[in-house]
């Protein structure tokens, strides 16, 4: 089967940018098992798909609470990066969510207001 000159450049250039698992993980494939680019890069995916860093979602941010002995800075900290890996977010969502993550203390009572 003849590759495209597209297919062919990018099946010859691929294995040169793989480093440490992913050149050895090529290594193994056997010789002329891979037809199209396609086909290489979907083995490619399923192969390192575990790898792929979580993307989280609103309930990620909902749950993140400060624990017992967290500083607010410490909760703070980890809030904030559990929402960098929310790839959209609502900002009335996450002042929300911060200050319901906090537990019961004089600045959680000022930051929610007076309790009904």
């Amino acid at each position: 089967m003849s590759l495209k000159l597209d297919e062919h450049f990018l099946c010859t250039y691929f294995p040169t940018m793989l480093d440490r698992n992913a050149g050895t993980w090529f290594k193994t494939l056997r010789p002329g098992s891979i037809y199209h680019f396609g086909q290489l890069k979907y083995l490619f995916l399923t192969n390192f798909m575990q790898l792929r860093k979580y993307k989280g979602d609103s309930h990620s941010i909902i749950g993140c609470k400060q624990k017992e002995g967290e500083s607010v800075r410490e909760y703070f900290t980890r809030f904030t990066n559990a929402t960098l890996d929310v790839p959209s977010h609502d900002e009335g969502l996450i002042a929300g969510a911060f200050t319901w993550g906090l537990l019961p203390d004089p600045l959680s009572q000022k930051l929610m207001g007076k309790k009904p």
